[in-house]
């Protein structure tokens, strides 16, 4: 799928179409490297020509058709989020269990303890958030207010949470022995793509001030 401009003087806003472009219609792909896996590319055309009939949806609709398919992948990245971060905190529960130092393990340290607890919080409060803005969409009505918030928390908290646990493994975590370092990487990416904190915030703000959200409207 290709977003273009059609209509110079609308642009953005009711001048975006969405294209189907096939591969073999001349365009190719060049890979940006990044500092995690994730694999964004340069899309490189050359006198490529579509067909009116590879128009998805309607002329100049694409910018409508974006934002919805936007709204549905930013919940996701704080499922995405939740998952990992999971996945991370039992990874410290366990080591802080067989991990001794001086004479006792860091689990009995309220230091640690505290940065499990904390980290279980959030987790929790972000799987709520997600499955909220999945049931929402699930009853057919719009969730983006509820992704962006899903999105928003959902990143950050699996931020702090890679932190904490990286911080609890000591050395160990910075090490490539261990797969935390990887999920440092790939999790500040969830704070950029699908829309940054930024943008987030923004929506939610503009949301609740103009009065097309009032709280307590999802419960």
């Amino acid at each position: 799928m290709v977003f273009a401009v059609t209509d110079k003087e609308k642009k953005g806003h009711g001048g975006v179409t969405c294209f189907l472009v096939d591969r073999d219609m001349g365009w190719r792909s060049e890979y940006i490297h990044t500092m995690g896996e994730w694999g964004p590319a340069s899309l490189i055309f050359d006198n490529v020509r579509v067909p009116e009939e590879n128009i998805l949806g309607e002329l100049h609709g694409g910018y409508r058709l974006g934002l919805e398919w936007i709204g549905f992948h930013r919940w996701m990245v704080g499922a995405r989020a939740v998952g990992s971060a999971e996945r991370l905190l039992q990874m410290a529960i366990d080591y802080s269990k067989q991990r001794i130092t001086f004479g006792q393990p860091l689990a009995e340290r309220q230091a640690i303890q505290w940065q499990i607890a904390d980290s279980a919080v959030e987790i929790e409060a972000a799987k709520w958030l997600v499955f909220h803005a999945a049931w929402i969409l699930d009853q057919g009505e719009d969730n983006r207010h509820l992704a962006s918030m899903a999105k928003l928390f959902g990143a950050n908290m699996g931020n702090r949470v890679v932190d904490r646990v990286l911080q609890i493994h000591g050395g160990m975590g910075y090490t490539k022995e261990l797969p935390i370092e990887r999920w440092y990487r790939e999790a500040r990416l969830w704070r950029i793509y699908d829309g940054t904190d930024e943008i987030q915030r923004m929506i939610i703000a503009r949301n609740l001030l103009k009065g097309h959200v009032k709280l307590g409207d999802f419960i």
